[in-house]
């Protein structure tokens, strides 16, 4: 069959949440775009089955609300852990939600599809030749050969071992199963199997720590998070034997620890990592392409989407301009790739900064496991080329430093100010240079740095900060602030503003 030419301005390749929430929301502001995936079976299984809160916002913005609500969840569960201590306790009252993650892709591919986005699947990549703004992909489908011609082209294909991933933490595997619902809760105490039922677990070990939950279709799920390289000097190559022996010497799992199991037993690897040629020109890469956090925060999904959105503004600051300028263009190149590549470090050092933490918390944090992954030191995956010299690497150590040096004012009461008293800037502050998104691209915009602050701040209340409070780096009575601020926000915002600025100690109030 001879070649059928294309030309759109997004090449997809992947369809799972990161790749779909890219093409829905480009397609959104404008863009023709076209999804590649290779997997011939679809629905594909998956795991990441949790939900965090944040992905509510997300689903709200690619207006997929109606598409999803089909989809098969549990809403409102808590999680019972047995962390901080070995007496179990109960978190998150209701904040998770578990759902049937490939019921999840297919109803985001089904509406990418309704809303006229191209979707080849299954589709091989023969080929990929060009430059940025003209590349030229030589596909293989069952309908024949394909030649598509693209502006850019998105990474969105997946967790791969290539050389420029850098890992950020040492190594994890995880392995789980899946058992009848039967089988797990009508041979154990009624109170213990109606818990088990309601409430997502999380137990750590010695070893590792295990995660288990009910899933939409009745079948309960337990997985075991682990170093790959204990697991085999106690059992090598007795995967089954290490899962069972985890849970039998657990406190919440202990009762299911030889019922028989309803799917095979999978594993993958689990580290964290950092892909370091995420940024080329023309070229980016999204989701687990581009990086992959530590399993215990149970986010990935959400972060996975959301750096898609930051992305896609990346992506729009670039293309979505007609001036041909070359300096312009040098411009938003420079301004796209700083906020693509401090958004991607950004995510890694905040995720590492946080599971450091949240291992140091463990009750067996003692144990060479959680020692190894609460420290601060990070290390390449084997075979990496890349160090801490990198400067991605870098950026994300600096980042995870100042977290980590970070203290959180205590607030003022409000009860305290005095409104007699002048109001200025405090003499810690001073001014930064931060990107933002305004109308979906990337700015340039003057930030304000104090201690107090955990980053600089360029927004408060939808409001630039400056040139708005150029006056207060003198000392103003609070009516003449008011006044001014009013002028340009309205006065129920210069409150709110002037407020908040003032109990974190951003404006001092003079004697």
């Amino acid at each position: 069959m001879p070649d059928m030419d294309n030309a759109v301005d997004i090449i997809i390749i992947g369809a799972g949440p990161a790749g779909l929430t890219a093409a829905l929301r480009l397609q959104q502001l404008g863009y023709r775009v076209q999804m590649l995936e290779r997997s011939a079976t679809w629905p594909r299984p998956q795991i990441g089955e949790a939900l965090t809160p944040g992905v509510k916002n997300i689903i709200d913005m690619l207006d997929a609300n109606e598409a999803l609500a089909a989809v098969p969840h549990l809403a409102g569960l808590s999680t019972r852990l047995r962390w901080r201590s070995t007496t179990p306790e109960i978190a998150g009252h209701g904040d998770a939600a578990v759902i049937n993650r490939a019921a999840f892709d297919a109803a985001l591919l089904q509406l990418a599809r309704q809303r006229g986005i191209s979707v080849c699947m299954p589709a091989r990549i023969e080929d990929i030749s060009g430059t940025a703004g003209d590349w030229q992909l030589h596909i293989s489908t069952p309908a024949g050969r394909q030649q598509i011609t693209a502006r850019f082209i998105l990474d969105a294909g997946g967790r791969s071992n290539g050389a420029q991933q850098y890992a950020c933490a040492p190594r994890l595997s995880a392995m789980w199963v899946e058992l009848e619902a039967d089988q797990v809760f009508n041979n154990i105490a009624h109170n213990i199997a109606n818990e088990m039922a309601n409430l997502t677990q999380v137990e750590a070990l010695e070893h590792g720590w295990l995660w288990g939950t009910r899933l939409p279709d009745l079948r309960y799920r337990v997985m075991l998070v682990s170093d790959p390289q204990t697991a085999h000097q106690k059992m090598p190559g007795q995967a089954e034997n290490w899962l069972r022996w985890n849970c039998a010497n657990s406190e919440l799992f202990k009762t299911i620890a030889q019922v028989p199991y309803a799917s095979r037993l999978q594993a993958c690897t689990a580290t964290p990592y950092l892909a370091l040629d995420s940024w080329q020109d023309g070229r980016l890469k999204l989701g687990d392409a581009a990086f992959a956090l530590d399993p215990i925060s149970s986010s990935g999904v959400e972060k996975a989407m959301r750096f898609s959105l930051q992305a896609v503004v990346a992506i729009h600051t670039l293309l979505g301009s007609t001036d041909s300028n070359r300096y312009e263009c040098h411009d938003r190149y420079e301004l796209a790739r700083h906020f693509f590549e401090q958004r991607l470090t950004e995510t890694c050092a905040r995720h590492q900064y946080w599971t450091q933490s949240y291992y140091a918390q463990a009750w067996c944090s003692e144990h060479p496991f959680w020692q190894s992954r609460a420290g601060i030191a990070t290390n390449c995956a084997d075979g990496a080329v890349a160090g801490d010299d990198h400067p991605l690497v870098r950026a994300m150590h600096e980042q995870s430093a100042q977290l980590r040096d970070y203290q959180p004012a205590e607030l003022k009461p409000l009860s305290t100010f005095n409104p007699c008293q002048p109001l200025r800037i405090h003499p810690a502050a001073s001014l930064a240079e931060s990107y933002c998104v305004v109308d979906d691209r990337v700015q340039k915009q003057l930030a304000l740095s104090h201690p107090n602050l955990e980053r600089p701040i360029s927004f408060l209340e939808n409001q630039a900060l400056f040139p708005n409070l150029n006056f207060l780096w003198q000392p103003q009575p609070l009516a003449h602030v008011l006044l001014k601020l009013e002028q340009s926000m309205g006065r129920q915002t210069s409150q709110k503003i002037t407020a908040w600025l003032w109990q974190r100690g951003v404006l001092e109030s003079l004697a």
